[in-house]
């Protein structure tokens, strides 16, 4: 990412420097300033951070991670996040340390910092010059000295609106899971506790005035002023980290705000060193390389899901999807379509995903919404000609919960079978593992009956979205790992049964009750490929079953507006193809354990035709990975002979791979060398 010139300060730094800069001094276009934002250097004795927008993140003390990042949010009554907007910055610089004040502008959901509506039109109230005042104003001030980090915020509503959050937040990063930490809470009581390894369904901490912890000789002491604070575990949401923020969950909420409400709260974290810190880490320049190995897995049945909100007519179904047109998926293995009240519609969003799943030669999975089983089964039959046999999924989920109610998936049961219905019937939720988690501890614990899992349900499922809290682009990337954990967290829930994850949207399909889902601007563009792969990737898990990605059609979907494939459709028309195919360990060798993570994701698939390398850089930088191939790569094809195909070439993505030839000491057959672009995602095909 680019960078601007390092704050770095010495205690013989110019008192009382002063400088100022106003943001916006970055004219790239907007979506190129998100993929590779601005990033301002901060370090301070040992303390490093870096400020990115208004964000303080990657706070580190001695070269140990400590905060993931500070941040001011606005959450409306629906959880939808207002998209801040750095006005401008003010620099001072003295004897002890570095102040910035930061002034941030936050626009309603729905809305861009400018005052735009999502889609580009003026939104209601917009003033003649076609700007529209932003609905909140906040200032940050960030103070840094050798012995503590502060960010104090004051924030102003310019505009009336109902609010479940406005303050400051804490991420911790999620290497701090099983971590020790005394709790202190407004009134000096002080109670031990530890950051959860296990994804936690409930808060982690509560009433919180600071918490306090050791790590390698360093007592770190975090306080906040201004509100109550507690702690969640954001990976329910696949989220990177945990988060200590205030308005405790027990208040009421959502909360009327007028215009000129105030919000003052203040966070500072303070060290203590025992031990002389090391020196902060610096950045390794090291190739990424990665050896080839053994089947760990295969990979998962792929599926697409289609807008079952508007697809009450054939009209409705965007161009190439739902019809005999467009490029296809082989391999596919289902279509999901989700039913809401009334059931009058049913028979069309029916229609719409059959001829979708022809296209592709797929099969069809089936969410139904609604608080009863009655009739579903004969409804269902009857829409799709009298027959179930094509349905290979079916999930009965309540409309207020989000999840099974065990009582209607018993009736649903014992109606399917009159049905003749042969396919798999899933219990879980068509929200985010969060709710998952929830239900199956808050029903074990409030009956103490154990799992509310029916017994006789086939599988689970639950759904994902990188963006439910941050949509900067490395908290997206962040939510990868975290993947992972909640689909193995589920196999357990599930007692060993089967996971089908998904829908799988950039953005969250649902915060609140019949809000329809948003796209995002990532959809078309490489990104979105390189990410789907390392996901993929993270999801190629024992117990996984199927990953449903995106939709068929724009503007969430596979295909842009055009109807031909966006990168993400490129890729998962590759991935299709491979259903149940080996997937070979892509380990990376032990220098590159020591120079830390690449942006690279390997990921290996051997089929009877060979040996296919899918390669995905999750970075706004040229990557090059080095790959160790195993004994007898490309048959007796001559050694540096590839195939190499780029995902999203139209678009401008480019790689390039070499191959060395093995000497006759090593074990495998040679090395690939693979030069990603930003953002790139190849296949390099061996053929057997």
């Amino acid at each position: 990412m680019s960078t601007e010139p390092s704050a770095a300060l010495h205690p013989a730094a110019p008192s009382a420097a002063v400088s100022s800069a106003v943001a916006g001094s970055d004219s790239r276009p907007a979506l190129e300033r998100r993929l590779d934002p601005q990033i301002r250097k901060l370090a301070v004795g040992v303390w490093t951070a870096e400020l990115i927008g208004d964000e303080l993140a990657n706070i580190s003390y001695g070269g140990r991670p400590v905060l993931r990042a500070i941040k001011a949010v606005v959450r409306d009554h629906e959880w939808r996040t207002f998209a801040p907007s750095v006005r401008d910055i003010e620099e001072l610089k003295d004897d002890d340390g570095i102040s910035l004040r930061i002034h941030v502008d936050y626009a309603a959901p729905g809305t861009a910092a400018d005052g735009t509506a999502a889609d580009g039109t003026a939104a209601p109230g917009t003033a003649a010059d076609g700007t529209e005042p932003p609905a909140y104003e906040g200032m940050l001030m960030l103070r840094v000295t050798p012995a503590i980090v502060d960010v104090s915020f004051s924030g102003r509503a310019k505009a009336a609106f109902r609010r479940n959050r406005i303050g400051l937040v804490v991420l911790h990063p999620t290497s701090e899971a099983g971590r020790d930490v005394s709790v202190v809470s407004p009134d000096g009581n002080v109670t031990s506790g530890a950051f959860p390894t296990d994804i936690r369904p409930d808060l982690v901490f509560t009433d919180i005035s600071s918490l306090e912890w050791a790590d390698a000789g360093t007592a770190f002491d975090l306080g906040f002023s201004g509100d109550i604070f507690e702690t969640e575990d954001q990976r329910n949401w696949s989220d990177g980290s945990f988060k200590t923020y205030s308005t405790p969950s027990a208040l009421p909420t959502p909360v009327d705000v007028a215009v000129g409400d105030t919000v003052k709260q203040s966070v500072s974290i303070e060290a203590l060193s025992i031990e002389t810190p090391d020196n902060p880490a610096r950045e390794s320049q090291e190739q990424a390389a990665f050896a080839v190995g053994v089947p760990v897995g295969t990979v998962p049945a792929l599926a697409l899901s289609v807008d079952s909100v508007d697809a009450d007519s054939t009209a409705s179904v965007p161009a190439g999807a739902g019809s005999a047109e467009g490029p296809t998926l082989p391999g596919l293995d289902a279509v999901l379509v989700e039913l809401y009240e009334p059931r009058e519609a049913w028979p069309a969003k029916l229609a719409a995903a059959a001829r979708e799943a022809d296209r592709h030669g797929a099969a069809l999975d089936v969410r139904v919404v609604s608080d009863s089983a009655d009739g579903v089964a004969e409804a269902l039959s009857s829409a799709l000609g009298g027959s179930l046999s094509r349905v290979v999924r079916l999930g009965l989920f309540h409309p207020e919960t989000q999840c099974t109610d065990p009582a209607a998936f018993g009736a649903l049961k014992a109606s399917l079978n009159d049905a003749g219905f042969s396919g798999q019937l899933l219990a879980g939720t068509r929200s985010h593992f969060t709710e998952l988690n929830r239900w199956i501890a808050g029903s074990s614990a409030g009956s103490g009956n154990g799992s509310p899992v029916p017994k006789d349900a086939d599988a689970l499922t639950f759904s994902l979205a990188p963006q439910v809290h941050s949509t900067e682009i490395p908290h997206i990337v962040e939510t990868v790992p975290v993947q992972r954990l909640a689909a193995a967290s589920a196999h357990k829930l599930g007692e060993g049964r089967s996971v089908h994850v998904g829908p799988i949207t950039l953005k969250p399909r649902l915060h609140a009750p019949d809000q329809r889902a948003e796209g995002d601007e990532l959809q078309d563009h490489s990104f979105t490929a390189a990410w789907t792969l390392a996901s993929l990737h993270a999801l190629t898990v024992d117990g996984v079953s199927s990953v449903t990605y995106f939709e068929a059609g724009p503007p969430r979907g596979v295909t842009a507006a055009d109807g031909t494939l966006n990168p993400a459709g490129e890729l998962l028309q590759k991935l299709a193809a491979c259903k149940g195919d080996p997937v070979l360990a892509a380990d990376p060798v032990q220098s590159q354990r020591r120079a830390g993570k690449s942006p690279v994701t390997v990921y290996p698939v051997q089929s009877d035709g060979g040996l296919q390398l899918f390669l995905g850089n999750l970075s706004p930088r040229e990557s090059t990975a080095r790959v160790t191939l195993p004994q007898g790569t490309g048959g007796s094809a001559a050694p540096g002979a590839a195939e190499v195909t780029v995902i999203g070439a139209a678009a401008g993505s480019r790689a390039e791979a070499s191959r060395t030839e093995a000497s006759s000491a090593d074990d495998g057959d040679g090395d690939l060398t693979v030069t990603l672009g930003p953002w790139a995602t190849a296949v390099v095909t061996f053929r057997a």
